[in-house]
């Protein structure tokens, strides 16, 4: 057990010093969240110059900032603004003055004649951060207000004409239906007519498990391959068995492309879920916490068949140039689970026949059934006999799959060839 604890620490060591797992694992995840996070921002910024506070409390999210009235239009101070928030001058000495000694954040100039061309001037300090662009709503609430005379409840419809959007689309059958308080767009699936990206995050997660998969399991396969064709495969067999090597280096990557599932998850359900207006999504919309409970449960499962898949085919590999035939026979069960992954939901047939049945085989129920989970609510019962076969053809994979980790394959020179692969898989003591 110690031995096979260090070839899953060293496992580890060498994958997290890869720039590549860094980057695909941490660095893209990280950045998308880091992007909408910050188109947040700027939203949220932006849309602050056309808010009004609603009460006293937003006192302190002001800055006090000064005018001078050219044109005698500003006969009072809205009463929903803060009192001393909004300061008049004579004229812009003693407004500058104000300035630089810090009475006041900035002032704005409103000439004579800014009714006829509606021309106003803003003035603020040039030490002033870039991503502060003021609160230029405050004048913009006090002007409009006086323009009515200081009536604030017609200003409030002019600055807001329209209080609530009912959206709604006549569907085939004629029938009025408000697909934001739909339960159709509640969750990701093609069920959704009204919004492309939640109707099409099936295939998102579809192409997102192909990607860990062929990620994860690749790197188990170059591993053995690269240090069998350097011969440092000769080495380690002096200190571990075949069967030691196997378990290290496929629960160390395991460990990592768990890591790394996790990761790529948690950034899915953080956009999903905190996109809301940035992404377009509806108002009511959530990313269920437990398609990623289920989803981890698929990946696990999935990651030991294909992991040992491509073990296998690593240790028949005597050369890394050689090594297109066993990718392809390893990994075209995975490649028709991914077509079907992404084609279906796309073509509105996530529930078909070939799906439903793809999604209880073994060999392609990591990505189908992760894509039907995402696409609606699937039965309990479909869930737990997928998730049951797929971890039963995992026992059954990776028992074949040990009889290629044998000194005489691993050791061999003999070149990958399709037969053997399969005759030693099946081979039985």
């Amino acid at each position: 057990m110690k031995k096979i604890v260090l070839i899953i620490r060293q496992e580890l060591i060498t994958t997290f010093s890869r720039p590549s797992f860094l980057i695909v694992a941490i660095g893209i995840p990280l950045l998308s969240v880091l992007i909408l996070g910050g188109v947040k921002l700027i939203q949220s910024r932006s849309a602050d110059d056309a808010t009004i506070p609603d009460s006293p409390q937003e006192e302190r999210q002001l800055e006090v900032e000064g005018y001078i009235d050219h044109s005698g239009l500003i006969q009072i101070i809205p009463p929903d603004l803060p009192e001393g928030y909004l300061l008049s001058y004579d004229s812009e000495d003693q407004a500058k003055q104000a300035l630089a000694s810090g009475e006041i954040s900035a002032y704005y100039i409103i000439p004579t004649d800014y009714v006829e061309n509606g021309e106003l001037i803003y003035v603020f300090p040039e030490n002033r951060p870039l991503i502060d662009d003021g609160q230029k709503w405050v004048m913009h609430w006090t002007i409009l207000v006086n323009l009515l005379d200081g009536d604030l409840e017609r200003a409030g419809r002019i600055w807001n004409p329209v209080g609530q959007l009912d959206e709604r689309v006549i569907t085939a059958s004629e029938e009025v239906v408000s697909p934001i308080a739909s339960e159709a767009c509640s969750r990701p699936g093609a069920d959704c007519e009204s919004n492309d990206l939640v109707r099409y995050i099936p295939s998102l997660m579809a192409a997102l498990f192909y990607i860990a998969f062929m990620f994860s399991s690749t790197m188990l396969f170059a591993s053995i391959g690269t240090e069998k064709e350097n011969r440092t495969l000769e080495v380690l067999l002096l200190s571990v068995s075949p069967r030691q090597l196997l378990a290290g280096k496929t629960i160390g990557l395991g460990i990592a492309g768990l890591i790394q599932t996790l990761i790529w998850l948690g950034a899915v359900f953080t956009i999903f879920n905190l996109g809301g207006s940035t992404l377009s999504l509806p108002e009511n919309f959530s990313f269920p916490v437990d398609i990623l409970i289920w989803s981890l449960i698929f990946f696990l499962s999935g990651f030991g068949v294909y992991a040992t898949l491509m073990a296998g085919a690593g240790a028949l590999v005597p050369k890394m140039k050689d090594a297109g035939g066993a990718n392809f026979i390893a990994m075209t069960p995975l490649l028709l689970g991914y077509m079907v992954g992404i084609i279906a939901p796309l073509a509105d047939a996530a529930e078909a026949a070939l799906p439903i049945i793809l999604s209880f085989f073994p060999l392609t129920s990591p990505i189908v059934m992760v894509m039907r989970l995402t696409n609606s609510v699937v039965p309990l019962w479909q869930l737990l006999l997928s998730a049951g076969l797929l971890i039963a053809a995992n026992y059954l994979i990776i028992r074949a799959t040990a009889f290629m980790f044998q000194a005489q394959n691993l050791l061999s020179g003999q070149p990958f060839s399709i037969k053997r692969y399969f005759q030693i898989m099946l081979k039985r003591n």
